[in-house]
């Protein structure tokens, strides 16, 4: 029998019982309907948390900090290694993260309070952060220019890169009032220029003093007499992001210069100011880089191992898609009983129709119709009603999902909606708070067909069993 053949007895069969035919199908929507709502709400809870994240920060950035977290440590400890003398988070610990794999960059973060002070003619004095980085891996930590370029080697004893609105923060000290400019516009709409010109002015670093000789009628003059060094900025950040606060790093208001250098200038504050240091310098902070985000978990685990603690906004993401993926689990487990359902409903059609067709069957046989075409005929059926029923569940999926979208981002415009954001659903218009992946149809889709065929594999074999003779005298 050619398979165009077995098609055609297999449409004509399922439309001469059209009623039974549709009911049965009708089952299937349901369940594929069911299961394809729910975890299509589950992937958007997925993706409004991932999305919430992403706007938080980098996922593939990681904060390493001094000493072991919680876990590594009795980890370590119930491995038998010695705990009293963690390492330092230093120059060779840095050079270790490099090394490991996965890692794109890695750079400490040296913050210099009082130190020094950034200033232009002894009169404008910097107010804003110095923080020491590792100028070589700027542009793979995700740092861009709004213009300039980012240092050669040979100038980072000298270079700077400054944020976006750096300038804003040099305080005329000759001025008690009126001795500060901000980078927003007026009721005119008019901006100010600042004081100073990173491309005209000459920017000096002087070595800080701890008197109180650096004021002047209550304002910080610039220290004098203690060292001072020639600055370059060779370029000007841009903002990582539209709103009012950075993300990763401060790429608005900070002046970097090389971690190395910051080190230096730091050993001459204390050296100048009779400041006794430690035996050995540690870092305030490491940030580490991984090459993807699925990776982070990975490198996360190496630095750990290495005994020191770490954060990223990857680790919240994971704990996130844990809970996320129970609720999934959860919501998939009740539709899937749907399915169950209409599967036992395809059986109880196929078996009926077997009943029905004892005659029809015994006649395919005598006439010498093999007994693999019958129970392919059978199998035909069963999956056509699963896949009858997919496409039409996944269709009806596509408009459940739109609604659901529309009602609920109106109920959100109008104060509903409030554990929305509980599951990093936002609160504006626009959400999508049902998302339908190709994965999802084209699961659907294959699972309502092979609740089909599993529904009908009973009867078809029941129906090959058959006794052709018995079943010509079937009334």
């Amino acid at each position: 029998m050619k398979i165009s053949d077995k098609i055609s007895m297999c449409l004509r069969n399922l439309w001469r019982r059209k009623m039974r035919t549709f009911l049965t199908t009708f089952g299937v929507v349901i369940g594929t309907c069911a299961i394809v709502v729910m975890v299509s709400l589950g992937v958007g809870m997925d993706k409004a948390q991932s999305d919430m994240l992403e706007g938080m920060g980098n996922l593939t950035l990681i904060n390493v900090y001094e000493g072991y977290d919680y876990e590594t440590y009795q980890k370590l400890q119930a491995m038998g290694k010695d705990m009293s003398n963690p390492p330092k988070l230093n120059y060779d610990a840095v050079k270790s993260f490099k090394q490991l794999p996965n890692v794109r960059a890695a750079t400490p973060m040296e913050y210099l309070w009082e130190e020094v002070v950034l200033h232009v003619d002894e009169r404008y004095r910097y107010q804003g952060n110095i923080i020491g980085i590792d100028m070589e891996s700027m542009e793979a930590l995700g740092f861009t220019l709004e213009s300039g370029r980012f240092p050669t080697k040979a100038e980072y004893k000298t270079a700077v890169i400054a944020g976006s609105q750096a300038a804003y923060r040099f305080i005329d000290t000759k001025r008690k009032r009126n001795n500060s400019v901000f980078p927003y516009p007026d009721e005119y709409g008019r901006t100010k220029d600042p004081f100073i010109s990173f491309q005209k002015d000459r920017l000096l670093c002087n070595i800080n003093k701890q008197d109180s000789s650096r004021y002047y009628d209550g304002v910080e003059k610039v220290p004098t007499g203690n060292g001072t060094y020639p600055m370059k900025v060779t370029g000007i950040l841009k903002t990582d992001d539209e709103g009012m606060v950075d993300r990763d790093f401060n790429t608005r208001s900070c002046m970097y210069i090389d971690v190395s250098r910051a080190q230096e200038l730091r050993k001459e504050y204390y050296k100048k100011n009779k400041i006794r240091a430690g035996s050995e310098s540690s870092y305030n902070q490491v940030y580490v880089m991984a090459d993807s985000i699925d990776t982070v978990e990975q490198v996360e685990a190496a630095i750990k191992n290495l005994g020191y603690s770490t954060y990223s906004l990857s680790s919240q993401r994971e704990e996130m898609q844990k809970s996320t993926r129970t609720i999934q689990l959860i919501l998939g487990g009740l539709a899937g009983i749907s399915l169950l359902v209409a599967a036992l409903g395809i059986t109880n059609t196929m078996v009926m129709s077997i009943y029905e067709r004892t005659r029809e069957i015994g006649i395919m046989k005598v006439l010498g119709c093999m007994v693999g075409n019958i129970r392919t005929i059978f199998l035909m059926e069963a999956g056509c009603i699963g896949l009858l029923g997919g496409l039409l569940g996944v269709g009806i999926s596509y408009g459940i999902s739109f609604a659901l979208n529309l009602i609920l981002n109106g109920a959100s415009n109008n104060g509903g909606m409030m554990m929305g954001g509980m599951y990093g659903w936002s609160m504006g218009g626009g959400t999508q708070y049902s998302i339908i992946p190709p994965w999802l149809v084209a699961g659907a889709l294959i699972f309502a067909v092979c609740i089909g065929l599993l529904s009908g594999f009973y009867p078809a074999n029941r129906a090959v069993k058959i006794s052709a003779l018995e079943a010509i005298k079937h009334e």
